[in-house]
C-alpha cells in the first residue's frame, strides 16, 4: 500500500474522498511530450476517465476539473448577471479558454497549444492537487510560487482576512 492512499483492487486510490467527489492532493511532476501530451497522477486517473475540462486558471496556470466539478462551478458562473461588465469578462476568460479532454488509454491528456502558450507549459509540468481540481504549472512559475512562502514574501497576517 502506498503511503499516500489506499490499495483497492490492486490501484492506488486517493485519500479522504468526498462522497463521489475526489479530494486532490500533493504535487506531480510530468513531461510534457511535442505533441502536447501530459499523463495524469496515475492516482487520479480514474476520476479523469470519462473526461474532464481544463481551462485557464487566475495565475499563469491552468484548471483540470472533473465534469461533475465542472459542472458545479459552471452552476455558480451562469448565476452572475449578465447586465454586470466583470461577469461578461470572467464567462470570456473562463469558458472561453475551456478545451474538453479526454485521456488517452495511457492516461495522457492532450493539452491544447493556447493553453500551453497561457502557461507557458513547455516539457515538463507541475500537477498541483488543490482540494477539488488540479493545477497545472509550469515548472519556473511553480518555483516562483513556492518561493514567495519560502522566503517570508508572503506575510502570516495576509491570510487572516480568509478567516481560516
Amino acid at each position: 500500500m502506498g503511503s499516500r492512499g489506499r490499495q483497492k483492487n490492486g490501484m492506488e486510490q486517493p485519500v479522504l474522498p468526498l462522497g463521489d467527489s475526489p479530494m486532490f492532493l500533493g504535487e506531480y511532476r510530468h513531461g510534457i511530450d511535442a505533441k502536447g501530451r501530459m499523463f495524469l497522477p496515475s492516482r487520479y486517473r480514474s476520476f479523469f476517465s470519462t473526461g474532464a475540462v481544463l481551462t485557464r486558471g487566475l495565475e499563469p496556470c491552468l484548471y483540470l476539473f472533473t465534469f461533475h466539478e465542472w459542472r458545479r462551478v459552471s452552476e455558480r458562473i451562469s448565476q452572475l448577471p449578465l447586465t454586470a461588465p466583470e461577469a461578461r469578462e470572467w464567462r470570456r476568460f473562463f469558458f472561453g479558454g475551456a478545451f474538453e479532454v479526454i485521456p488517452d488509454e495511457q492516461g495522457r491528456i492532450l493539452i491544447p497549444a493556447p493553453l500551453r502558450a497561457y502557461a507557458s507549459l513547455e516539457g515538463q509540468a507541475v500537477i498541483v492537487g488543490v482540494h477539488t481540481h488540479l493545477e497545472i504549472w509550469s515548472p519556473i512559475a511553480w518555483q516562483e510560487i513556492l518561493e514567495r512562502f519560502q522566503n517570508g514574501r508572503i506575510a502570516p497576517d495576509h491570510w487572516i482576512k480568509l478567516e481560516i
